[in-house]
């Protein structure tokens, strides 16, 4: 039965219209925030991201989880943070008046979180600052020598590997329309939270914490025609 007893305008808003295949951030009261994923009119969110320091509750709603934190952080975060799936919309609005409700600033930053946040949400914080001149790197485009510069800096500073899946790759070397993933060390792929383009091409000002960066796996993006082996895919080769 729902306990929830506060207004969710923003959460509402996000179930009614989709996310457009992204995740849309949902500031709570207390200083926590999650990445929500769903499909207009759903009746749960295909996918649920919260922030560190903020626990599903143990319940059936909350029960599908697909954790990619420790390939991401090179350690385990444990059960404060996760990726969840399939979350009803009920068990949604329940977990945010539990926590006071939604932010009345739902554009401003994360403030930290009232009760404290874990070692690793601080971490990401730090290290997102420590790349900050990374912003607006591709604001006047990019090609497969930005991609390998920027995106082996991330890693470098301990954030995900990153790539870019490349149209074509020819004599003159990769070119055609890109998309950015996360890869793995099983070189599965990872979808990539839309802030961070935005963030490279100086369309807003941060990407968020590292641990939000990365999203669903993408089962069908397995094999590639060319590749620099660092950083660069292409789908076909001329």
């Amino acid at each position: 039965m729902s306990t929830h007893t506060l207004s969710t305008t923003r959460l509402d808003a996000v179930i009614a219209e989709g996310t457009d295949h992204g995740f849309t951030r949902i500031r709570l009261a207390d200083g926590h925030a999650l990445l929500v994923k769903a499909r207009p009119g759903g009746r749960a969110a295909d996918e649920v991201l919260l922030s560190p320091g903020l626990i599903a509750p143990d319940t059936e709603a909350w029960a599908e989880e697909d954790s990619w934190e420790e390939w991401l952080t090179g350690g385990d975060l444990g059960a404060e943070t996760g990726t969840f799936l399939d979350v009803p919309t009920e068990a949604l609005r329940d977990l945010i008046a539990e926590h006071g409700g939604e932010h009345e600033d739902q554009e401003g930053e994360d403030p930290a979180p009232s009760a404290g946040g874990t070692a690793a949400g601080e971490a990401a914080q730090e290290l997102g600052a420590e790349l900050a001149e990374l912003h607006g790197a591709f604001e006047h485009g990019y090609g497969a020598d930005d991609i390998r510069r920027v995106f082996g800096r991330i890693n470098d500073e301990g954030g995900p590997y990153l790539v870019c899946v490349w149209d074509i790759a020819d004599d003159y070397g990769f070119g055609g329309n890109a998309d950015f993933y996360a890869e793995d060390e099983e070189c599965k792929l990872f979808e990539l939270k839309p802030d961070v383009y935005r963030w490279l091409t100086g369309q807003q000002d941060s990407p968020g914490p590292l641990d939000t960066w990365v999203g669903a796996h993408v089962p069908e993006l397995v094999e590639f025609a060319a590749t620099d082996d660092r950083h660069n895919y292409a789908r076909t080769e001329r």
